[in-house]
């Protein structure tokens, strides 16, 4: 199950996020109370606990961190449905009634809530607020809020994700000042744990207006930080909050280090890259394998020790991302047109020619991760998918049964591979005229969108493929406002998307692949899938009583989805590259699942390392590192 906020912001972040989206992570068997509520067995951490294992309580306050990110922002406001908002928002500003950790799959724990207490009969749940959280403008958080929060995500005012993520939450009741009473539609074994992450929202402010016009210029909640200033599509200023509510809370000792986070904004990748080097801002992530390679070297790098680069290791499920179709277009419907523009691209030269072998492919929907398929479907799964092809024997690919994940084109050079699509255009009814692939008198020809120049490098040698078997492709490079509303509005033939999945997937997966998202029209199911298969393998999937079922109706998922082809699979890596000025510190163990947005929460400003750098570039001399 995947966090509205991290989920909303992964496209922002990657493209994603990272991401993504950010990932956070209830299977049957739950425990509830201040400990909070586990996806498998009991959560990690207990009452009592000091602090988070990949946190150094001992870390220092103070100091700046400076990010770059290219795009733009046009709203302060990261729930409504307009406008993109600037990287970090919701994280830092606003906060839920439970909090997920990065060392489980998934766990909630207790944020605004004090305790979760779920009915026996497991239809309802009382949630208690900590009676010392309040908003930044002091208000305290109260009932109140939670069911102005409650009823606007469950609105027409939001993101349409919300109310279908929350859909089995029946009713809202306010029981004390500080009580709320969740009652659920039916047994939703994920459910008592996704409720908590609705954000709460202060009512004072939120409820005088149009909340889908009126607020952005406003960004009011009870995290740590509060906005100090900011100029539209360019900057924006995080500042500390001096009387945040939860400074002695063990889920943030070590972690909000930080006086300032300043985010900017830059034009595109080249500028953003340049800009870091010049000292403009202090930690880049970086998502090109060629800038890593490439860029990222020099002087101050090598010989004058000021910037380094470092590799930080993660097991994230990786999700997907991949050259996503607009099954809405006629000739993206045949799957025969799928797959052979799918047997044009490269990948094994792409990965040694443009990314210098620092990718490793993706075959599935759930990369890097225990969820992934593999093989041919045996056992149980394979009982799962024959009762299923009964049902709905006009939407089971047959290829389930009989090929395996990746089979497509995998251990064929470029030649065979391309030979092999021309065949099944042929079979398809396609024929060559003039050099383009045509059908009833129409051209088999499409277009391109991309939010980056960055990603043209990598399409023009696959459309070059594409047009040796006689398929036409341009590209739309697009700034990011048009490209967003180019999304929104299913504008597009093909496009690149980044899906993050988290370690235990639920009612996101609804917004995904469902057919009732298909032309919905701020789902995430922006290639327009429609499967009565995939339909019926997410609802066993939400409703799945242990992690055993769980695991299986997934790998069946990520099978079904696999051989509809509906995406020319990309790349993925098991580690996150960044390049930081050297004068910050981090906790010595990273934690299991995380991007890098969520782990600069845990860095600090290591004062002596920014002594000797401030010293080191006055002199123009090599900082001494201490070993």
């Amino acid at each position: 199950m995947l966090s509205p906020k991290a989920g909303l912001e992964r496209r922002e972040m990657v493209k994603k996020s990272l991401c993504l989206l950010l990932v956070f992570f209830l299977r049957h068997t739950v425990a509830l109370g201040w400990e909070g509520i586990a996806v498998h067995g009991t959560p990690k951490y207990k009452n009592g606990f000091t602090h988070l294992d990949y946190t150094d309580p001992k870390a220092p306050k103070g100091g700046s961190l400076v990010l770059g990110f290219t795009g733009s922002f046009d709203t302060l406001n990261p729930y409504s449905t307009k406008g993109i908002s600037p990287l970090l928002l919701s994280n830092l500003v606003f906060q839920n009634l439970g909090q997920s950790t990065l060392d489980e799959t998934f766990s909630q724990y207790p944020e605004l809530a004090e305790s979760f207490t779920l009915a026996d009969d497991k239809m309802s749940m009382m949630i208690k607020l900590k009676k010392q959280a309040k908003f930044s403008d002091g208000k305290p958080v109260t009932a109140e809020d939670v069911k102005f929060s409650f009823d606007l995500f469950r609105s027409d005012h939001v993101n349409a994700f919300y109310k279908s993520y929350w859909a089995d939450i029946k009713a809202l009741e306010v029981v004390d000042s500080h009580t709320v009473k969740m009652i659920f539609a039916r047994e939703n074994t994920e459910l008592p744990a996704i409720a908590t992450q609705i954000t709460i929202l202060p009512k004072h402010i939120y409820s005088k207006g149009d909340f889908s016009k009126d607020y952005s210029d406003t960004a009011l909640g009870s995290g740590p930080y509060v906005i100090k200033e900011f100029d539209r599509g360019s900057s924006v200023v995080y500042q500390r909050n001096q009387k945040f509510w939860g400074e002695s809370d063990p889920f943030y000792q070590g972690r909000f280090n930080f006086d300032r986070v300043v985010v900017k904004y830059y034009k595109d990748p080249t500028t953003l890259v340049e800009a870091f080097k010049k000292g403009e801002f202090d930690l880049y992530i970086c998502y090109s394998s060629k800038i890593w390679a490439k860029d990222l070297e020099g002087k101050k790098f090598d010989q004058l020790n000021w910037i380094k680069k470092e590799l930080w290791q993660h097991e994230n499920n990786q999700g997907s991302q991949g050259f996503y179709f607009n099954l809405r277009k006629p000739f993206f419907k045949d799957i025969a047109v799928r797959k052979a523009i799918a047997l044009a691209f490269d990948f094994k030269w792409t990965n040694k020619a443009l990314f210098y072998g620092q990718y490793k492919q993706n075959n599935s929907f759930f990369e890097n991760s225990p969820l992934k398929a593999t093989g041919l479907p045996e056992g149980k799964e394979l009982e799962v998918l024959k009762e299923l092809a009964k049902q709905h024997p006009d939407t089971m690919p047959d290829e389930v049964f009989s090929l395996g994940m990746g089979s497509l084109g995998q251990g064929l050079s470029i030649k065979k591979r391309l030979k092999l699509a021309i065949k099944l255009l042929s079979k398809a009814g396609y024929q060559l005229k003039n050099g383009v692939m045509e059908k009833d008198g129409k051209k088999l020809e499409f277009r391109f969108l991309l939010s980056s120049q960055m990603m043209a490098r990598v399409v023009e040698p696959f459309l070059k493929n594409l047009k040796r078997i006689g398929i036409v492709g341009r590209m739309d490079v697009e700034e990011s406002s048009v490209y967003q509303r180019r999304l929104q509005n299913r504008e597009f033939d093909m496009i690149v998307l980044s899906i993050g999945q988290s370690q235990s997937p639920g009612n996101e997966q609804i917004d995904y692949w469902h057919s009732s998202e298909a032309n919905r029209k701020y789902s995430r199911n922006h290639y327009g899938l429609e499967n009565k298969v995939i339909d019926a393998l997410i609802n066993k999937i939400i409703y799945a009583k242990n992690e055993q079922e769980l695991r299986l109706f997934t790998h069946a998922l990520d099978r079904v989805l696999y051989h509809l082809h509906i995406t020319v699979h990309n790349w993925h890596s098991t580690s996150h590259r960044i390049a930081v000025w050297n004068k910050f510190s981090h906790p010595e163990k990273f934690p299991r699942y995380y991007n890098p947005f969520t782990y600069i929460e845990y860095m600090w400003t290591d004062f002596p390392k920014l002594k000797g750098l401030e010293a080191a570039r006055k002199a123009g001399k090599p900082l001494e590192i201490k070993k």
